[in-house]
């Protein structure tokens, strides 16, 4: 297969267990270091990513209270070890966050405006 640069391609999914909401296993775990382990193992089962050629963090996430606030996007990745002159953004499209952040990757891809985007999402509905 023959591909165009301004194909759009995904290079890994990634994603953490499922734990019930109310006392589950997650409970004592922040939003944000969830977002960042998912971050941290896109990184370490793909060693050719370099995380300093990503064009921008793009994180869906509909409650932006609490420790959801204040960019996760941008402190996950921060986290993650991303460089800080990464840029990143929170979304919120409710139901459809994270795929409102994949639109905005692809988008931006076909548009010739950025090459390697991390996305995602969050909600952690306990601490919501």
């Amino acid at each position: 297969m023959s591909l165009n640069p301004r194909d759009i391609v995904v290079v890994d999914g990634v994603r953490t267990a499922m734990a019930k909401a109310k006392n589950g296993a997650f409970r004592n775990v922040r939003a944000e270091n969830l977002s960042a382990a998912v971050m941290q193992a896109l990184f370490t089962r793909n060693p050719n990513l370099d995380p300093s050629e990503v064009d921008d963090v793009i994180w869906g996430c509909v409650n932006q209270t609490l420790e959801q606030s204040m960019n996760i996007a941008r402190n996950a990745a921060i986290m993650t070890g991303i460089p800080r002159t990464v840029p990143a953004q929170t979304v919120n499209r409710l139901c459809g966050s994270s795929m409102t952040a994949l639109h905005i990757a692809a988008a931006n891809i076909k548009a010739g405006m950025g090459d390697f985007y991390v996305i995602g999402g969050v909600e952690h509905m306990e601490h919501v």
